[in-house]
């Protein structure tokens, strides 16, 4: 999804004239969700059937899949998208939105692609570090979301804590 965010985002930044589809976001979301669950039958087919070989060279392809399909467009986008902010002579900005954005794929690439760094070269016996590291990172990812857009709301001119209803109200208002 972030990855769909991502593009989405750089396309309305770099043609905000040209009129996109209104399904246009559903359509890549519904691309990606389709491309993932089909790259995870093959994978869990190949490794509940087959003998080890086949299953490894399943999951490198996976693994590399991930870092050729889905991390590079995130990370493209989002350096377009932050960029094209800095240099926009527009003063009114969604900052708050694309702060709390911004956050989630930089989280996202510091704690979770580890784990994925990790796991493709376990496939090869190689590894850098343990693997409690690299799921205590995983983990972090996946719970760091809810607190980014608590502080990214919360923080306009000063701290003060708020309803979490009415900071995750704020950060998508924008």
């Amino acid at each position: 999804l972030l990855t769909a965010i991502s593009i989405e985002r750089c396309v309305s930044i770099l043609c905000p004239s040209t009129h996109h589809p209104q399904c246009l976001s559903a359509v890549v979301c519904a691309l990606l969700w389709a491309l993932s669950v089909a790259v995870i039958a093959a994978v869990t087919s190949l490794c509940l059937f087959h003998e080890h070989e086949p299953c490894r060279m399943a999951l490198i392809s996976m693994y590399l899949l991930n870092f050729l399909i889905f991390a590079p467009p995130m990370v493209i986008s989002s350096t377009i998208y932050f960029i094209k902010v800095l240099c926009s002579s527009q003063q009114h900005q969604p900052r708050r939105l694309y702060i709390a954005i911004f956050l989630s794929i930089l989280f996202f690439l510091i704690f979770a692609l580890p784990l994925s760094i990790w796991n493709f070269l376990q496939q090869f016996s190689y590894s850098l570090v343990s693997s409690q590291v690299v799921f205590l990172l995983a983990s972090i990812n996946s719970s760091i979301n809810p607190f980014i857009y608590f502080l990214v709301g919360s923080c306009r001119r000063h701290c003060s804590l708020m309803s979490l209803q009415v900071t995750f109200q704020r950060v998508f208002e924008e």
